[in-house]
C-alpha cells in the first residue's frame, strides 16, 4: 500500500476507493497521486483572471487527488474530498472550491467532489472515468 501518514484520516476512505478502482482491468492505464499542486496541472495561467491566476500559481493550492494516464501523465481527472465540517459552513472554502473548479473547468480537467459523508463513491469514480 503506497500511503503513510501523507493525508488526514477523512482521505483514507476515498484513498481506498481510488486504488480499488485503479486495481480493476479497464482502468490499469492510470495511475493517481495525492496532494498535486494545483499549478502543476496548469502550467500556462494564460487563460486565467488575476485573481485566478494567484490562487492557481500558489505553492499551497492544491487538488486531493489527480488521476493520471500512466503513458503520457497527464491528468484524467481531479478528485476532491469535501469533508463536511470543513466546507459545509465555511464560505471562504466554498470560493476556493468553487475558483478550483472553475479553473479546471478552463483548462479541460474533469473533477469530482466525493463527500465524506457519501455513499456509492466506487460507483460514482467508475462512471466518470469511463465517461
Amino acid at each position: 500500500m503506497k500511503i503513510a501518514n501523507k493525508f488526514p484520516s477523512i482521505n483514507l476512505k476515498t484513498y481506498t476507493v481510488i486504488e480499488k478502482v485503479m486495481n480493476q482491468v479497464e482502468f490499469r492505464s492510470l495511475d493517481f497521486v495525492l496532494h498535486q499542486p494545483l499549478r502543476m496541472l496548469i502550467k500556462d495561467p494564460v487563460k486565467l483572471k488575476d485573481d485566478e491566476r494567484k490562487y492557481a500559481m500558489n505553492i499551497l493550492t492544491h487538488t486531493d487527488f489527480v488521476i493520471f494516464n500512466k503513458l503520457d501523465k497527464m491528468a484524467v481527472l481531479v478528485v476532491e474530498v469535501d469533508g463536511y465540517a470543513f466546507h459545509a459552513n465555511n464560505p471562504t472554502q466554498l470560493k476556493r472550491d468553487e475558483m478550483r473548479d472553475h479553473i479546471l473547468q478552463k483548462y479541460g480537467i474533469p473533477i469530482i467532489r466525493m463527500k465524506t459523508t457519501g455513499s456509492e463513491e466506487e460507483t460514482l469514480l467508475r462512471k466518470k472515468l469511463l465517461e
